[in-house]
């Protein structure tokens, strides 16, 4: 715990580099590690052994570890719940992602059926041992071209729309005299379908017992042909083949896009093998997994979110209709309002700070007397949306630059008044 308070410490000291943006919401791509979230998720080490069986008080106790750094990110008050704070910065709770992790080990090394309601192990590529794999495979030393090739052979994969092609387009004294194309399953990626397309050239070379000259544009598959570290059972079989072809081949990057004619012929027909090209059959990559996985996530998170009851949790799904990963908020304002715990008489007379929860005007001084009716901050107020309306409402208010300035005035204006209302009470 010693040491989570010291990382949280050098967070706050950079956290003002994010807090006052110009925007309420940083917005998360499907891929992107954030660096925010993966600060707790660094004490998670091991999780693929114990996160499949945690008991209340061992979720209660990551739910502290992580409560340390959400209020961190959000500056908010200590009195808001974890589960909100989750939501607020579209983080996931610890032990979901742990229950994840658990999974993921299960189905990718021990090769579990149990989870084949989130994917079918037979569809899967296979998690090789680094034991297993032979040491003279491991590093295949490769030229870039040999002399006195027969033939130059341009390969390709292309993904458009969730649909995956390769192509193998083969060369004679600069003349295109075969092309091969194929298309993948829709869970296959294009960087499977670079390898394979590689894999394809390799063994017709082998067939036909000719020497070549490989060309590719990807340099994501020369790197993993080269890795000593790969894992997967779908390239390390490229590799073999690659291996036991090696004198017959030479392998090189060529850059994409810049008029070479071999590389532009197979980048058309790789787009072109998605709707005319053969079938071809390969395991989902390791990639597929984690993509189900995080959906996964997203899904038990809603659940344990819809099941959660408290004041400031039905205030919340009020607004946000789900959880979501794609969203950071992370503008304290937008978050008092939200939650309806800030600088609000209503809230400090819950925790005996004020004698009343009233503001001075004399109506309940909760955030929405603020931000809608206070004459005290008729500057600042949004028309109220009807309750059948409110999260469209709330979507439009993230990106409203206007909307964000009127309720920091709004929610300043009721600091003023929470403080003239404790000056009073300390001078009675």
């Amino acid at each position: 715990m010693f040491s989570l308070l010291i990382l949280a410490a050098r967070l706050e000291a950079t956290r003002g580099l994010f807090w006052d943006g110009p925007r309420n919401f940083v917005p998360r791509s499907d891929d992107e590690d954030d660096a925010w979230a993966g600060i707790p998720l660094s004490k998670l080490h091991g999780a693929s052994v114990w996160g499949g069986a945690l008991t209340k008080n061992q979720i209660d106790r990551l739910h502290s570890i992580q409560r340390i750094f959400l209020l961190k990110f959000t500056r908010d008050f200590r009195s808001k719940s974890t589960n909100v704070l989750n939501v607020l910065t579209g983080i996931p709770p610890l032990h979901i992602v742990a229950r994840a992790e658990f999974i993921k080990f299960r189905i990718w090394v021990n090769r579990s059926n149990e989870y084949n309601t989130i994917f079918d192990i037979n569809l899967l590529d296979k998690y090789v041992p680094f034991k297993n794999i032979p040491s003279r495979q491991k590093l295949i030393n490769l030229d870039s071209n040999i002399p006195n090739a027969d033939y130059e052979i341009y390969t390709d994969g292309s993904r458009i729309e969730n649909e995956t092609g390769f192509a193998v387009c083969i060369l004679k004294d600069e003349i295109n005299i075969q092309n091969y194309l194929f298309k993948l399953n829709t869970l296959n990626s294009v960087f499977q379908g670079e390898l394979a397309a590689i894999e394809f050239a390799v063994n017709w070379t082998v067939k036909e017992k000719v020497k070549v000259n490989i060309h590719t544009d990807t340099l994501s598959s020369i790197s993993a042909i080269n890795s000593a570290n790969t894992r997967s059972e779908f390239v390390n079989k490229v590799n073999l083949n690659i291996f036991k072809a090696k004198n017959m081949i030479g392998l090189s990057w060529v850059k994409a896009h810049v008029g070479i004619p071999g590389n532009e012929l197979a980048d058309q027909q790789a787009k072109l093998a998605i709707t005319s090209g053969e079938k071809f059959a390969i395991p989902a990559p390791y990639s597929h997994l984690n993509c189900l996985l995080k959906n996964y996530i997203v899904n038990k998170r809603n659940e344990y979110w819809n099941s959660y009851d408290s004041a400031s949790g039905i205030r919340v799904r009020g607004y946000i209709n789900q959880v979501s990963p794609k969203f950071l908020i992370h503008n304290k304002f937008l978050i008092y309002f939200l939650s309806g715990h800030g600088p609000f008489p209503s809230y400090l007379h819950r925790f005996k700070f004020l004698d009343s929860p009233h503001c001075i005007c004399g109506l309940l001084g909760d955030a929405d007397h603020y931000i809608f009716s206070c004459s005290l901050t008729k500057e600042f107020h949004i028309i109220k949306p009807a309750v059948e309306h409110k999260k469209a409402w709330f979507n439009n208010l993230l990106t409203n630059r206007q909307v964000d300035t009127k309720m920091e005035g709004a929610f300043r204006t009721s600091r003023n008044i929470c403080d003239t209302l404790t000056q009073e009470r300390d001078h009675n």
